[in-house]
């Protein structure tokens, strides 16, 4: 069965006519975003970037299609394959203009980007084993190529409520991760016939959940019929209001299991009515075992290579080979000569896979072919030459590149890698062992299922902000067994790298006394991580000290300015959360002048952070607050007489102001009022420069960042006559100082430029 179906070959050309719509200027780019994103076409912090995802069903490859991307990268990329948590691979810094190329290419290949993002059924993953593992019930990549071609074809995988996730292991060990997500698939024989233990409702995130196990034993033909099924209730009845409570696990939790079984049992009816919900499956090729092993003789470098990362397959004479890779990683050039490697090799064997650890295993070799291959490996995969603990650990960029993240972690897990090779631990007593690291409490790091895990949080040291970790510990993984590790304290990251070389050093010096880390965790290891955190949790003060207040691979002192909002704003709410606690404290205490005066600064601080506003001493912290929330009637202003001079008992009353204030706070760090007022003074605005200005088209370019914005002009110009008047409305800074500038370069008028009075310009252009 062709990947490249005619529905998704029609749902391209719907994509062409959207793209071509908005490079011409008849459709905004707000619109653009609804058709691109479900393509899997992001935006990337850089204006005038993208990033494309691809979707490897099961994290399955061919070395054909690996140098095809190869080439895509280095032609329209950065030149740099990263490879997801999802077994699928992203395509950095791409152009508007390459998009058409790129998705022509992949179709051409047999993948595709189409439910690469967005709220769709997203990329199916597998066990990285799938086919060859000595555990495995049976294979399970036919029913994850079957269940993505058929899901690939629905029209209502595309706009649901949130992202859908689907997940297949083949055995109890659940290395595909089925028992959190939306829809797990374990696979299972009961009386002699192939099926599926199901869970469902799981996930990660900032409220990660365990999937509930919803049949124990579904037939294997059934597949696609429960999937879409509850993709419909799903479809149906899910938040589309508030994205922070609209994925499965909140529906399953609002309705309760038996309503959630009830709906879905009703759908399944009615699609087995309807017909078609059957699937095709394409057994994998298997290779034959051979009769003779092969003996090999390794030098000692060669056989550290060989026990770190090879694995004998099920197969015997057959063995599978991890390439780890530096935080997913992958060079073009280096992805090419693999390619080209593999190739000569293949003889239309499955030998590669992409796995949700974000390394590549290459399958399915004997020992010989395996063993030529090694020169390679060590060049392209610097981590080959030590130990598995590295190529284990999953690390996401949090804040140097999102704008949702609150920490750096790829710079952390730098600095505890080099930590870790300068030590005398002998690190290979920490074979399997993993560590995840995300840059908040969102899962794209998937610290929740890591033996130790953190994400990013924000703590305070007097007034002065500094960058730190939540830490978790002993996450079980397996079918009947799965937990997230538990939440146990928090750290500096400052601190944190010689955190993790001690508690190492203490696991690998006990760790013959327990089965594994986490057993270990339940008896004596929490109390442990406890005593460590506790002794490293002293940061000096700002003046003693300013290496605690960067990041790493930080310029400046840490800041949350810049950062995005909604759900991964924790880290201002951890901010706002600390100084609410210690202000409830300060309450409930006596109303002496000392402690007034610590009431009144900490209700005047508590919610600066959501202007943008780290103002540090008692004065900075008092005039800021006056200037954010007195002026702006947020706060009554009889509290002004309070902010003066010594504090009075006034400051109760301030206090309890300040909290109501922040139950009236949103996701996107706006109060109720607030909200309102910005919404109609925005309409009056843009609506009284249309009118008074007269001109013969409007464009309000706010927020618009450079390029764009000119991209944007130049494009309502070329729908113009000749004479015609455009008015625009740009940011200052960048935009004002750029955007004229080009219009005039191009031979038409600045009439006027009108600075207005919240800093944005209104700018009058004559057409050539």
């Amino acid at each position: 069965m062709s990947i490249i179906s005619n529905s998704l070959k029609n749902d391209f050309e719907v994509f062409k006519k959207h793209y071509y719509d908005f490079l011409n200027g008849f459709s905004d780019e707000l619109k653009f975003k609804t058709i691109r994103v479900p393509f899997g076409i992001y935006e990337q912090r850089e204006s005038n970037t993208y990033m494309a995802r691809v979707k490897l069903h099961g994290g399955v490859i061919t070395p054909k299609q690996l140098l095809e991307l190869s080439y895509l990268s280095q032609k329209y990329a950065n030149s740099t394959l990263h490879i997801t948590t999802r077994g699928g691979v992203q395509l950095h810094y791409v152009k508007i203009e390459n998009f058409l190329h790129i998705i022509e290419t992949l179709h051409k290949i047999g993948l595709t980007s189409r439910g690469g993002g967005g709220n769709t059924v997203r990329n199916i993953t597998s066990d990285a084993y799938a086919g060859i593992a000595k555990d495995e019930i049976f294979d399970v990549t036919p029913y994850v190529i079957a269940l993505s071609l058929k899901m690939l074809d629905k029209k209502d995988s595309y706009s649901l409520p949130r992202k859908y996730k689907i997940a297949f292991s083949s055995s109890s060990a659940d290395r595909g991760g089925a028992t959190f997500v939306d829809v797990g698939f374990i696979a299972k024989i009961k009386g002699g016939k192939r099926g599926f233990s199901v869970f469902i409702a799981g996930g990660m995130g900032a409220k990660s959940k365990i999937g509930h196990l919803f049949i124990d034993f579904l037939p294997e033909n059934e597949i696609f019929l429960l999937s879409q099924a509850i993709k419909e209730v799903f479809d149906e009845n899910g938040n589309r209001k508030n994205k922070n409570a609209a994925r499965l696990r909140f529906l399953f939790e609002e309705l309760g299991e038996e309503k959630f079984r009830k709906l879905v049992n009703i759908k399944m009816e009615k699609l087995k009515n309807e017909g078609d919900w059957q699937i095709e499956l394409k057994e994998s090729s298997q290779v034959a075992p051979l009769k003779n092993s092969t003996i090999l003789h390794l030098n000692d470098e060669e056989r550290l290579w060989w026990n770190r990362y090879v694995y004998e397959q099920k197969q015997n004479g057959y063995f599978c080979a991890k390439i780890p890779l530096f935080f997913g990683d992958l060079s073009a050039q280096n992805a090419e000569k693999l390619a080209l490697e593999l190739e000569k090799i293949a003889d239309n064997r499955d030998v590669m896979r992409f796995g949700s650890d974000q390394n590549i295993y290459i399958r399915n070799l004997k020992a010989k072919e395996l063993l030529s291959l090694y020169p390679l490996l060590k060049d392209i995969s610097p981590l080959s030459a030590k130990p598995s603990i590295f190529g284990d650990s999953v690390v996401c960029t949090g804040a140097a590149t999102c704008q949702l993240g609150i920490t750096v972690p790829r710079g952390a897990m730098q600095v505890i890698e080099k930590k870790l090779m300068e030590s005398d631990l002998n690190l290979d007593e920490l074979k399997g062992f993993k560590i995840h690291m995300s840059g908040c409490p969102n899962s794209c790091g998937k610290h929740a299922v890591a033996d130790l895990g953190f994400f990013g949080k924000v703590l305070r040291e007097g007034s002065n902000p500094y960058p730190a970790y939540n830490i978790l510990a002993g996450a079980k993984i397996g079918k009947n067994f799965t937990r997230f590790g538990k939440k146990i304290a928090d750290i500096s990251a400052y601190h944190l790298p010689s955190f993790t070389v001690e508690l190492l050093r203490f696991w690998i010096e006990i760790k013959k006394e327990y089965n594994d880390f986490s057993d270990w965790i339940d008896d004596k290891g929490e109390q442990k991580i406890l005593e460590l955190a506790q002794k490293y949790s002293h940061v000096p003060s700002f003046d003693e000290d300013k290496n605690p207040y960067y990041d790493y691979s930080g310029k400046d002192i840490f800041s949350l300015k810049g950062r995005g909002t909604g759900e991964c704003s924790a880290g201002m709410y951890d901010l706002i959360e600390a100084d609410k606690k210690a202000l409830n404290a300060a309450l409930k205490g006596e109303l002496n002048d000392e402690n007034l005066t610590n009431i009144r600064l900490l209700a005047a601080r508590m919610l600066l952070i959501t202007r943008g506003d780290e103002a540090r001493s008692e004065k900075e912290v008092l005039e800021a607050f006056k200037k954010h929330f007195i002026k702006t009637d947020l706060i009554s202003k009889s509290f002004s007489p309070s902010l003066e001079g010594k504090a009075t008992k006034d400051a109760v009353n301030l206090a309890n102001a300040v909290i109501r204030l922040y139950g009236t706070m949103d996701n996107s760090l706006r109060f109720a009022a607030e909200s309102q007022k910005k919404q109609n003074a925005l309409e009056n605005e843009t609506k009284n420069a249309k009118n008074a200005q007269n001109s013969d088209k409007f464009k309000d370019y706010r927020g618009v960042m450079c390029p764009m914005n000119f991209v944007k002009t130049k494009m309502d110009l070329a729908q113009m006559q000749s004479g015609e008047i455009l008015d625009i409305l740009l940011d200052g800074g960048a935009p004002i100082d750029n955007v004229p500038r080009s219009v005039a370069s191009e031979g038409h008028t600045i009439l006027e430029q009108i600075e207005q009075k919240d800093g944005h310009w209104l700018v009058r252009i004559r057409k050539k």
